[in-house]
């Protein structure tokens, strides 16, 4: 049987750093909190905004030492950290229990690691659903059996819709490849053959 309480935040994916530091600021997860992303450059992104926000965090990935990540670890479970970020690989088959919360700020990529989670967990699993996530929330309910709470973040504002990005260039300011537009590229010279290997050729 499951023990950890398990939840989902459905939030627009240009909020889901916004909405992890309204949760790890207000102290609405129990502490420690491990949170797991998919990529190094998320890992790198978060532990720099979670500082500054006067959180202890340290992170763990893949470049580190098998020593290194065993010692954050102990040290998330102690306390001496508030949150360690990590890629999920890296702690496949770590002993988590002792940690209160762990976030999935990324949807899970194996079924076995979230389960693992759950049933090692003393207090809550929770995951960052995004639109383009839609179609994981259903396997999602599925892993949790009926008991996936979904939640909204108390004092947290969020956006009425997702966030455009503009593509499209300004008026006289150059495009980011630097090439000419189609109309001034010189044409081609046809391959008139290979070229005298005698030298230069003598005016007549």
């Amino acid at each position: 049987m499951p023990v950890a309480r398990q939840t989902a935040y459905e939030v627009f994916h240009h909020q889901k750093i916004d909405l992890l530091l309204h949760l790890l600021s207000n102290s609405i997860c129990q502490s420690p909190v491990l949170v797991f992303v998919r990529s190094k450059e998320t890992l790198h992104a978060l532990n720099t905004a979670a500082s500054r926000h006067d959180l202890a965090t340290d992170n763990i990935s893949g470049n580190k030492k098998p020593e290194v990540r065993g010692r954050l670890l102990n040290e998330l479970k102690d306390n001496s950290i508030d949150v360690l970020f990590a890629t999920e690989s890296v702690l496949r088959e770590s002993d988590l229990s002792s940690i209160a919360t762990i976030i999935h700020f990324d949807v899970h990529e194996i079924d076995t690691d979230y389960l693992e989670h759950v049933q090692s967990t003393s207090s809550e699993v929770t995951t960052f659903i995004t639109k383009s996530d839609q179609n994981r929330l259903d396997s999602l309910e599925k892993l949790a059996e009926g008991n996936l709470e979904k939640l909204l973040a108390e004092g947290f504002t969020y956006d009425k819709q997702p966030r455009l990005i503009k593509t499209q260039s300004k008026k006289g300011q150059s495009n980011k490849t630097g090439s000419k537009p189609l109309q001034h590229k010189k044409p081609k010279l046809k391959n008139k053959g290979p070229r005298r290997k005698t030298g230069r050729t003598r005016k007549r």
